[in-house]
């Protein structure tokens, strides 16, 4: 069973058995190790080196015998936590040379609830600290409504990812962390006349080359992140020319009382001229 562990994490069959071996007995000689891992002297031998290159395994001799120890569990877990992070952090340079010549949009698909977590985990891994959103709250199912608010807008504001949001739906705003606690959240607001727009389901614009889609309403909860340079430079550009229209014509107008005109009405007689008819 720890062999097969070991070997998912790209240690050989035979370094694998005989890590184990050298862990159980502590510090021993190639020929106890190759008897208690059941393998042939040689084979261990050579697993042995090779582990010492790898900086798990150390060699020293005593009596012109070479007697090997390994490093504890732990720090091979954190031996193999490096290397993972060494090549998470290089990801930008492998989808580099991936992307160079390829210039077919790529799309994922995603589905039910726990699934579109993972669209919104790829949003807040963006390489760019702002978000552009169209977004409707009215249908959103309240499952999700609740990990929005207590996962990805505080994890959002933790990673100082600031957010420009075209709300459309006056009266559900408030149910939505993100408006209530706008500046908490690093979000800003614009909320649109539903009159005039409706925006049914949840467009993202993030990163350099992203979009995500998501239906949100419990009867068609899925998404889609699309990966495209164009497409999203399409649509910041939708995104920002909505911005610049006139508050007056399309986003919520405050309620205005009405003046009480002062010109007077018809078939009135306005008291100046009376009085100075009468001088």
């Amino acid at each position: 069973m720890l062999d097969k562990i070991l070997q998912d994490y790209g240690l050989s069959k035979t370094e694998a058995q005989s890590y184990l071996a050298v862990l159980e007995l502590g510090v021993a000689p190639v020929s106890t190790i190759a008897r208690r891992s059941g393998e042939n002297r040689v084979t261990v031998y050579s697993a042995l080196k090779n582990l010492v290159k790898k900086g798990i395994a150390i060699e020293t001799p005593k009596q012109k015998t070479a007697y090997y120890t390994v490093i504890s569990p732990e720090k091979l877990i954190k031996k193999m936590e490096d290397k993972y992070q060494a090549i998470k952090d290089a990801l930008p340079q492998f989808m580099a040379i991936a992307n160079k010549y390829d210039t077919t949009p790529q799309v994922k698909f995603f589905e039910w609830l726990e699934w579109i977590k993972q669209l919104y985990d790829d949003i807040l891994s963006s390489e760019k600290n702002m978000i552009y959103a169209f977004l409707w709250v009215w249908t959103v199912s309240p499952k999700l409504l609740t990990y929005l608010n207590l996962h990805f807008l505080p994890q959002r504001s933790k990673l100082g990812i600031h957010a420009k949001v075209l709300l459309c739906n006056e009266e559900k705003k408030n149910e939505y962390s993100g408006f209530s606690s706008s500046k908490r959240f690093l979000t800003e607001y614009r909320v649109v006349d539903s009159d005039m727009a409706k925006f049914h389901n949840e467009i993202n614009i993030y990163g350099t080359n992203k979009v995500s889609l998501v239906m949100f309403s419990e009867n068609e909860m899925s998404g889609i992140i699309i990966q495209s340079e164009k497409l999203h430079a399409t649509l910041k550009s939708i995104f920002d020319l909505v911005r610049c229209i006139p508050d007056q014509t399309c986003f919520q107008k405050k309620k205005q009382t009405k003046k009480k005109s002062s010109l007077p009405k018809k078939g009135m007689k306005s008291s100046t001229k009376s009085s100075s008819r009468k001088t």
